[in-house]
């Protein structure tokens, strides 16, 4: 932490330097987290004339617990309410509002914000105008605790101007077509994902999808259009008008129910046939994201999502990550990736050119260090590391 009076003066230049350039936004954010010692920093734009959230964008913001809140998590948000209702510049700290009951029993807590270890948080409107309103807050862990009565007072001196910087620039935090905030998080993501109308016209790839489409031919993109091999893109197409169908009728159905609209995921198995060994099978996973279901983060209009796994496009285990978290050793990463990718353990020993039993004992040691002891449930901790979710 450093709330020093030389570090306020430089976060007044970064706050304004924020206001003239956008770009600049992220280094401060960045900046911010480091000086108060939070786990995240978050800023949050809804769009009032269109209705959409319109920016979203912080420190250290987990982007799968992003798309879930956006998704699900933001209708059972208790915390929500209680900073949309209070006035310009005054500051909810969550701890004061929800007990310690409510947090050991509400969903909200128990399933997301806990899992990702944001248990604290510290929020104000910074802006609320007829074009939009902007949300400020400092999340922290439960080791961390709530925001520090030293890290409140630098944040009361910092306010003015950062809501000053914020109505300086506001055209940055209200909807654009060119920076919708759906694609911004997408591309964060190391998964191949394709975002196209019902019809099957690309609105968007991420740069992982970018070089999925270069590694296979099992899909492409022709003149604008998602191209997969028959019958499987058929069955895609028929798949996507179902799904629409069916946001339509809940719409019609319920059109002020304020909730979610289911949103399950549905898959196809794309393989080339008659190459034996040499098979290639790429897995699509899709799923219709609906303009009131995700805020309007993806548009105004329905989207289909499409998640690809291939296995030349699989993420590789950041082994400088299980180094830095757990302490394994060389020979410890090594084991712990070829698990990840499927491999049993006496064609490790093979690959390691050892005994089996030496790759036994090593592993033994890796479930120690990672407090995991299956296989299983190794792997899964292996899978759902940050690094190899999100892009740098």
């Amino acid at each position: 932490m450093d709330l020093s009076e030389q570090s306020f003066h430089r976060f007044i230049d970064l706050v304004y330097e924020a206001a003239e350039g956008p770009r600049h936004w992220r280094r401060f954010y960045e900046a911010l987290q480091q000086a108060l010692g939070v786990q995240s920093i978050h800023m949050l734009g809804t769009d009032k004339r269109h209705g959409t959230l319109s920016y979203s964008d912080g420190a250290n913001m987990p982007v799968e617990g992003e798309l879930a809140y956006m998704q699900h998590y933001r209708f059972v948000d208790p915390r929500a309410p209680v900073v949309l209702q209070r006035a310009v510049g005054e500051w909810t700290h969550c701890h004061e509002i929800l007990d310690e009951s409510t947090v050991a029993r509400h969903p909200f807590y128990q399933e997301f914000l806990i899992p990702h270890d944001r248990r604290y948080m510290t929020a104000t409107k910074l802006v609320d105008t007829p074009e939009a309103t902007i949300i400020f807050s400092t999340l922290s862990s439960a080791a961390q605790g709530p925001l520090s009565a030293e890290a409140r007072a630098f944040m009361d001196r910092l306010l003015p101007h950062l809501q000053r910087a914020c109505r300086i620039g506001l055209q940055h935090f209200v909807y654009s077509t060119q920076a919708l905030v759906g694609q911004l998080l997408v591309n964060k993501l190391r998964q191949p994902v394709i975002l196209m109308t019902p019809g099957g016209e690309v609105m968007h790839t991420n740069e992982a999808a970018q070089e999925l489409l270069r590694s296979t031919g099992l899909v492409a993109v022709e003149d604008g259009r998602l191209q997969l091999p028959q019958p499987h893109h058929a069955d895609l197409l028929r798949h996507c008008a179902e799904m629409e169908q069916a946001i339509k009728s809940a719409q019609a159905d319920a059109p002020a129910a304020g909730g979610p609209v289911a949103s399950l995921f549905r898959s196809l198995l794309i393989a080339q046939e008659g190459r034996g060994e040499r098979a290639e099978t790429l897995y699509a996973f899709f799923s219709m994201l609906a303009p009131q279901q995700m805020m309007g983060s993806f548009g105004l209009r329905p989207v289909v999502m499409l998640i690809f796994y291939h296995p030349a496009s699989a993420p590789p285990i950041d082994s400088g990550l299980l180094y830095a978290v757990f302490g394994l050793t060389p020979a410890e990463c090594r084991i712990a990736t070829l698990l990840a990718e499927g491999i049993a353990l006496k064609r490790i020993a093979e690959i390691q050119g050892t005994q089996h039993e030496t790759v036994r004992k090593q592993l033994r040691s890796i479930y120690q260090k990672t407090a995991t002891n299956r296989q299983p449930e190794l792997v899964r901790l292996l899978l759902h590391l940050p690094h190899n979710a999100v892009q740098n």
